[in-house]
């Protein structure tokens, strides 16, 4: 019966053997583990100052346990050399910090130090726990205070703020790399590859405005641009103090001031201070490379004149460089720097510009390429005291290669020598107009060869685009708005496309720098007798030419009294109607029967649609020499290589559809060839035109297929 009970009963539910005993120390266990593992969190949170308070806690148990185990206590004080040596080593790579590294090695020659004299006494003792803690304190806090535990605080610090100012501004996800601490502000370089966009995108849009409006900024005082280093960061400047609170003023304006004398390729020329760094605003014209042409914009009263004062006063202190100086409008420059320049042309004491010195220093300036060029094979020139190099300053440059210019006819042929040649040669240019545009630069030479391009205050911010296209792109200032209200500010390009802007020193003041340029007198630097020889009229050049500055460049009463010579004013009209008289010869004379205006018309209209005329309606057109010969001569210099249309384009001068309508007519002439489509056709002279393959013919089996 209580067999049959117990098989019908409900089975009751039996336990593992020994889990109730082993319950109680389960739970122990997890709840060590818990905490064990919480604890190794909490430490790795902060390796550095809780993992090395953590270990000299457990340093302290450790020297009893050596004394227990009978350690050798000479044995473990011998490590303490070894291990201070890697630390300091491993510390010195990383940080370069010689306190951190310091209290590295002293932590780490006193582990081995502390165990040998614990092995040899024992730590029971009060002495020794009272020292143990006193010398652990200290060396906790040498390590943690030190000063690059204390950078990364503030890293850490400047990184919660940029998080704040970037969410702000729309820019989530983003890193700060570094930042750098600069005379106005600070600059941080970001990390904006987790953004999903890319540097330039980024630096071309308003970000700028944004953080200078969270930040409670003007927004000039924000700039963002692409790090050029790399292509996954923006360096952001953010310019807390006002950038223009310091003066500019000269130093050369103080009659004490001796400038150094130096080579002009030692250091650029400082005109003027980069708020950004601190120290100069600079232009460099010439290193290792040759010498770099500039091309300055800037509107009237934008400081074209303050600017050239401070290059002529850097230039003419080099020991190795002469400055000539052309301004054929109000002749300022010239004027004021005359003692302290080679040579000058402005104007004439009757208000005439001195369009014969102009020419004559282009002259120059090309036939000191040529020679140099001949006797060094084209080699980049260095320039010495005995063999300077040249420095041709152009002011009011629209005046001289202008399409108003009545010289222009003439001086554009020399500055193109001088642009494109005279880097490598040691003769470079620098030219000031109020636009730099064609119209105004004579041609596209000034804009394809300067190496500087320096803008100053501008009316509008499409004039930037006419110097320095693609300037919004690079994160550069609008110079139409920037810092306004204040006088001399200036962007610099340079010939590695870096940029800065800044302030140009204060040389305003035009009587001062009379007596400057007085003061410096005349360059100790001259040109091998050999060059100075095949300049006409170099060595007479300073003839003429009155001490003082100030002075009236010709002596009207010596030259009115001397004995059998004509009166200035007569030698300077009898020139001008030679000259004129010179470029008038050859000229064709007026047709004898009048064209009508119909036909005229008519010849207009088929020439612009030469592209669609036939062939004998174009043969039948005339071409003009101004148009072919620079054509031919192009495609002659390029032989079997050829030309694109662009090329040819740049070197007729005229619109990209009046050249490709002239094409189509030579090319009906047989005067050139086309070859390609039209998009990518190349032009040849027939004499190397490329030979056109034959198209293949289909074998017979081929049409019975």
């Amino acid at each position: 019966m209580a067999r049959r009970l117990s098989r019908s009963a409900a089975p009751v539910p039996s336990e593992p053997w020994g889990a109730r005993t082993r319950r109680p120390e389960a739970a122990a266990l997890s709840a060590v583990a818990r905490l064990t593992l919480g604890y190794g969190r909490w430490v790795a949170s902060s390796p550095e100052t809780r993992g090395l308070g953590t270990a000299l806690a457990a340093l302290y148990p450790a020297g009893e346990i050596g004394y227990l185990a009978h350690a050798d206590p000479a044995l473990l004080a011998g490590f303490a050399a070894p291990a201070a040596a890697v630390a300091w080593t491993s510390t010195w790579k990383a940080h370069r910090s010689r306190k951190y590294s310091a209290a590295a090695a002293a932590l780490a020659a006193g582990v081995p130090a502390w165990l040998a004299a614990a092995a040899a006494t024992g730590v029971t003792s009060l002495p020794e726990l009272l020292g143990y803690t006193a010398a652990s304190a200290g060396a906790w806090s040498a390590v943690t205070w030190s000063d690059v535990h204390r950078h990364r605080r503030a890293m850490k610090a400047r990184r919660a703020r940029w998080a704040a100012l970037a969410a702000a501004a729309g820019l989530q996800h983003s890193r700060l790399v570094r930042v750098t601490d600069i005379p106005t502000g600070q600059e941080f370089t970001v990390d904006i590859r987790a953004t999903g966009s890319t540097a330039r995108k980024i630096a071309a849009g308003d970000l700028a405005e944004r953080l200078a409006a969270a930040a409670g900024l003007p927004a000039e005082r924000v700039r963002v641009q692409a790090d050029a280093r790399h292509a996954g960061n923006i360096i952001v400047t953010i310019q807390v103090t006002d950038p223009w609170a310091g003066a500019t003023t000269h130093p050369a304006l103080d009659p004490a001031y001796a400038p150094p004398r130096r080579s002009v390729m030692d250091e650029p020329l400082a005109i003027g201070r980069n708020p950004d760094t601190g120290g100069p605003l600079t232009l460099t014209v010439y290193d290792d490379q040759g010498g770099w042409h500039t091309n300055v914009t800037a509107a009237t009263g934008g400081g074209k004149t303050t600017l050239y004062n401070n290059v002529i006063e850097q230039a003419t202190a080099r020991t190795d460089m002469l400055v000539m100086a052309c301004d054929l409008r109000k002749g300022t420059i010239p004027f004021f720097w005359r003692p302290a320049l080679d040579y000058a042309a402005g104007l004439a004491p009757d208000g005439a510009p001195e369009w014969g010195k102009a020419l004559r220093i282009l002259e120059w300036g090309a036939a000191v390429i040529r020679l140099r060029s001949a006797a060094s094979g084209g080699r980049n020139h260095v320039p010495r005291p005995d063999d300077p190099a040249l420095l041709i300053i152009v002011d009011e440059g629209d005046t001289l290669l202008g399409a108003d210019s009545p010289i222009a006819h003439k001086a554009k042929p020399l500055a193109g020598e001088i642009l494109k040649g005279g880097r490598s040669a040691g003769v470079f240019l620098a030219y000031a107009g109020q636009r730099s545009v064609v119209a105004y630069t004579g041609n596209k030479d000034l804009h394809a060869n300067s190496g500087n391009k320096v803008i100053l205050r501008v009316n509008r911010a499409a004039e930037m685009n006419n110097t320095v296209p693609g300037w919004e792109a690079d994160g550069m200032p609008d110079m139409s708005t920037y810092a306004q209200g204040k006088p001399g500010v200036a962007l610099v390009v340079g010939p590695d496309g870096r940029w800065a802007a800044g302030q140009v020193s204060d040389l305003s003041d035009l009587d001062a720098v009379g007596a400057l340029a007085r003061r410096r007198g005349k360059p100790g630097a001259r040109f091998p007798e050999a060059i100075a020889a095949a300049l006409d009229g170099y060595a007479a050049r300073h003839d003429a030419t009155t001490p003082t500055g100030n002075a009236p460049l010709i002596n009207l009463d010596a030259a009115r009294f001397a004995p059998g010579r004509p009166h200035p004013v007569t030698r300077m009209t009898d020139d001008l109607v030679s000259d004129v008289a010179g470029q008038l010869a050859g000229m064709p004379g007026a047709p004898g029967k009048p064209t009508p205006l119909a036909d005229l018309i008519a010849a207009r209209d088929a020439v612009n649609a030469a592209e669609a005329n036939d062939p004998a309606v174009n043969q039948s057109i005339p071409v003009p020499e101004i148009i072919a010969a620079p054509i031919v001569q192009l495609l002659d210099r390029r032989g079997d290589a050829g030309a694109r249309r662009d090329e040819i384009v740049a070197a007729v001068g005229k619109s990209r559809s009046s050249v490709a309508n002239w094409l189509a007519i030579m090319r009906d002439h047989g005067r050139i060839v086309a070859s390609g489509s039209t998009s990518a056709a190349r032009y040849y002279l027939p004499e190397h035109a490329p030979e056109e393959e034959e198209p293949e013919q289909d074998s017979p089996a081929d049409d019975v297929a």
